[in-house]
């Protein structure tokens, strides 16, 4: 299984004006590995490594994760990406001392989160959120963005930026597309946490699991997305999010074009004469 074989582990470099932000507040000589990048069976892991400032989303974290992320990401051996993070906190969100003073700055941190998230949905693969932990304010933001998300019991996720002056306005936008209007109001402007159960009741997530059982979980989702033609889950992918922009009379139409386009893959054709002929498809991933 994903997460019993032996994988490398490959560090990704931060750069930017703000390379020295870490750098600067560690005690060390090197930088800090920020993410920790893993890879087996199509599967990527990419782990939120800074439990010191509670995994905050600095530009150096931000710009790390990007590039573990889209890092060949056209690799037709890459079938799906785990979005992980060390510590029990998933992550704290922003790093409020970027965000006090330079306006120029504070603009850079909102878009390089709106990237990633946009990275997140444009990336040909699905990406799993596997939560253990708090995610809080942007941390939550990015939990939520993922295509799936997967949460033990034992986690919260909150947006309390009310709290220190900054309402969350952009974690907002993320949760109030997958809650209801009073549940997202409430965390929103209570800042108060909801469990990993009332998130799955609430739809934030997709499955909650007892965290002893969370990695066997990713283990049955990432098998499951395994099985499928890579080709077959970039068109369907792509259209998703599409389509959820759309008013109703426009999306089945064009659903069904979407579908005409599908239906001429070659991969589609093997898998309806795979089951015609009753034996397990042979996918090429185009």
């Amino acid at each position: 299984m994903f997460r019993k074989l032996q994988v490398k582990t490959v560090r990704y470099a931060t750069s930017g004006a703000y390379g020295q932000v870490f750098r600067l507040a560690s005690s060390q000589s090197q930088a800090p590995q920020l993410v920790l990048v893993k890879e087996a069976n199509g599967v990527r892991e990419i782990t939120l490594n800074y439990p010191r400032t509670l995994n905050s989303l600095s530009m150096d974290m931000m710009c790390a994760l990007q590039n573990a992320l889209v890092k060949d990401k056209d690799d037709v051996k890459l079938r799906c990406v785990v979005l992980s993070a060390n510590g029990k906190i998933w992550s704290a969100g922003h790093n409020l001392k970027e965000l006090h003073g330079n306006p120029e700055i504070q603009r850079s941190v909102f878009q390089k989160l709106t990237d990633i998230i946009r990275d997140i949905q444009l990336l040909p693969v699905p990406v799993i959120g596997k939560v253990n932990g708090y995610a809080a304010a942007a941390g939550c933001q990015l939990a939520v963005s993922c295509d799936i998300v997967v949460c033990s019991k034992t986690s919260k996720f909150s947006t309390p930026g009310a709290g220190v002056g900054v309402f969350c306005s952009t974690p907002g936008v993320a949760i109030a597309r997958v809650m209801s209007r009073p549940k997202s109001a409430y965390m929103l402007m209570t800042g108060l946490p909801v469990t990993g159960e009332e998130a799955f009741i609430s739809g934030m997530v997709s499955r909650v699991v007892q965290a002893e059982d969370l990695d066997r979980e990713i283990d049955e989702i990432t098998c499951a997305i395994n099985a499928k033609s890579r080709a077959v889950i970039s068109l369907g992918k792509e259209f998703y999010y599409k389509q959820l922009a759309m008013p109703l009379k426009e999306a089945y139409p064009a659903a069904g074009q979407k579908m005409e386009e599908n239906l001429q893959l070659s991969d589609c054709q093997e898998g309806i004469a795979s089951f015609i002929e009753k034996r397990a498809p042979h996918w090429k991933h185009e």
